[in-house]
């Protein structure tokens, strides 16, 4: 199914928001290994490797012949998004938006992930 431009235009738009989030806070906050944040998610051993995967999955995505398996990789990780804000106490609400962003954004693009026919 090809997909005019303005559809594809704007699923990129939706789908670059969770990515520059993620890549944001894997080169500010994971990789540096900030204090603040492991002392939240103290059950996590490792912040700078769980920054470096996160790059990994935004890379994934970004290459064309990867975008299937990195998309799925990521609404995985947004889950554990979800998780890591419901542990700390707090509402997911970033995380659910990101996520929904990113779906419906790869939707946009990729209509045929869908299965729906959209």
């Amino acid at each position: 199914m090809k997909v005019n431009k303005t559809r594809n235009i704007i699923g990129w738009v939706l789908s670059a928001l969770p990515l520059l989030a993620l890549i944001g806070g894997a080169v500010k906050n994971k990789i540096p290994n900030n204090p603040e944040l492991a002392a939240k998610l103290p059950y996590i051993d490792s912040l700078p490797l769980l920054g470096v995967l996160c790059l990994v999955l935004v890379a994934l995505y970004l290459i064309p012949k990867t975008s299937n398996i990195g998309f799925f990789l990521l609404c995985s990780y947004f889950g554990g998004v979800i998780v890591g804000e419901l542990a700390m106490g707090e509402f997911p609400l970033i995380g659910i938006v990101l996520s929904v962003c990113l779906y419906i954004g790869t939707m946009l693009k990729k209509p045929e992930l869908s299965g729906l026919g959209i």
